[in-house]
């Protein structure tokens, strides 16, 4: 491979979105819904084919994080304890905060878009440890992908 034999396309955009993982693709579907309504555009871009590259595509096992707020199961203060003591309290507690906060919908969503995450006799998820929740994420990178694309 001979990089001088690359095509350059030209691309215009608001906002770049460098990397296909689970994170850009995270942030390009939320930017995605706030561009559309301010007449934006948003572009992500990565190295690979994203629904065949990363750890995510290779099919990993487990969603890192759930707290499971809805059930009682932890706190957003459990959570942000977590942090600060596995970072020896190196750790804003209102970013930690507000991730802990919205992590569960995006779960939520996930399971709305039809990944299957593993659930025991009463319907409950499948813990791995406290935080991690078991999935198949075999098809999670393709259909976050196909959503983000559909919100242009």
């Amino acid at each position: 491979m001979n990089p001088d034999n690359f095509e350059t396309i030209h691309i215009e955009t608001d906002l770049l979105i460098l990397g296909g993982g689970m994170a850009a693709c995270g942030a390009a579907f939320e930017a995605a819904y706030w561009a559309k309504k301010n007449n934006l555009r948003v572009t992500l871009v990565d190295k690979a084919a994203m629904e065949r590259s990363g750890a995510v595509a290779m099919g990993l096992s487990a969603i890192n994080l759930y707290l499971g707020l809805k059930n009682g199961k932890n706190s957003v203060e459990d959570y942000v304890n977590y942090v600060k003591t596995d970072l020896m309290g190196i750790a804003r507690d209102d970013l930690v905060a507000n991730i802990a906060r919205h992590v569960d919908s995006s779960v939520h969503l996930f399971e709305k878009w039809g990944l299957p995450i593993w659930k025991d006799d009463e319907g409950n998820y499948v813990n791995e440890g406290r935080w991690q929740i078991m999935v198949s994420t075999v098809q999670l990178r393709g259909k976050c992908i196909f959503y983000i694309k559909s919100r242009g």
